[in-house]
């Protein structure tokens, strides 16, 4: 006797099956460039972004020499009113504007991770593993990296989240977000327009150097984030890029990962494909069991065509580490260096 659930699972495969990508890259009649235009607006819509700039008020709370920078604690309010916190770290003795990084962190303890704090929001000690302190790595190289806390993480959990101590507020914020018509990935791509802003608010700054990464769920916003503003020169998404097919659709994910209707407008490689002809680099685990290898590969080979539409392979890199679900910063300062503009 078959179960009912093997059912179920049949009628999902079936709607993923029919899912018919309205604007994927490889079906789309038009100029490269108006697909880019027409994916992005959409896309935008889709996910609730709804960033239109606006006055950013920004509070230096404390600052604490690290050597060779200093890092601040800063809090932005961002023009819907909520209240964004994160570290700035600037290296000492600039003497001309430099390139900046918006260092975007995964699931976890929230805006500690990039910045090399092994302590979290309730002064728990945590472990930072697999290279991910790359706010600091961002310092070293002489940028300027900004390190926030993204919505439902850190700072930014609700309160009963945090006092069940749940690790984050991705559910019940997506939750809430749905029924008024929004996405905390929206959100979350908001929130980075807004330090993009600052950024390039900033006299220190080279506004036409600002880069992104993240891993994990940071690397999901690296990827939208830089997808859906063109101001972003770089973007260094890792253990993230793949198929939505083999990776967020196949096995459990964080809420937060998903959004009404996406697959019925695009797949993965069409939203990294706005990213081109700018500068990318992907990076991926060869072992990472959420964001499986071949699927990062098939993925990989749809994106490339897209870069190679914009006449752009040159900008458009893959680094696959040996290891798992982790950063790797092997390739990545390098590749921001050569493509510097």
């Amino acid at each position: 006797m078959h179960k009912p659930n093997a059912s179920l699972h049949r009628r999902f495969e079936d709607l993923l099956d029919a899912a018919q990508p309205s604007l994927s890259f490889a079906d789309y009649h038009g100029g490269a460039q108006d697909w880019q235009d027409e994916l992005r607006a959409q896309l935008s819509d889709l996910l609730a972004v709804d960033y239109e700039g606006g006055p950013l008020a920004v509070e230096l709370v404390s600052s604490r020499d690290m050597g060779e920078y200093v890092r601040e604690y800063i809090r932005m309010t961002a023009p819907d009113g909520v209240v964004l916190p994160a570290y700035q770290l600037v290296p000492k003795d600039l003497s001309e504007p430099v390139g900046a990084v918006l260092c975007l962190h995964g699931h976890g303890p929230g805006k500690v991770i990039p910045v090399g704090i092994e302590q979290d929001v309730r002064g728990r000690a945590i472990e930072i593993k697999g290279e991910r302190d790359y706010a600091v790595q961002a310092a070293a190289q002489g940028y300027i990296a900004i390190a926030p806390d993204q919505r439902g993480f850190g700072e930014l959990m609700l309160e009963d989240d945090l006092e069940a101590d749940r690790g984050c507020s991705c559910q019940q914020l997506s939750q809430r977000a749905l029924m008024v018509g929004k996405t905390v990935l929206g959100m979350r791509v908001y929130d980075s327009m807004c330090w993009l802003d600052y950024l390039r608010s900033l006299d220190q700054v080279n506004g036409d150097n600002i880069m992104v990464t993240g891993q994990s769920g940071g690397g999901t916003v690296t990827l939208f984030s830089a997808a859906l503003d063109p101001r972003f020169a770089q973007a260094a998404p890792s253990c993230y890029f793949c198929t939505f097919r083999a990776s967020i659709l196949a096995m459990l994910h964080c809420t937060c990962n998903y959004a009404p209707g996406l697959l019925n407008l695009c797949e993965m490689y069409d939203v990294a494909g706005l990213i081109a002809p700018r500068p990318m680099l992907i990076i991926a685990g060869k072992e990472d069991p959420i964001f499986p290898i071949q699927g990062v590969y098939a993925a990989y080979e749809r994106l490339a065509a897209i870069y190679d539409a914009f006449g752009a392979k040159h900008n458009l890199e893959l680094y696959v580490g040996e290891e798992g679900h982790r950063y790797y910063q092997a390739r990545v300062w390098d590749f921001f260096a050569e493509h510097a503009q």
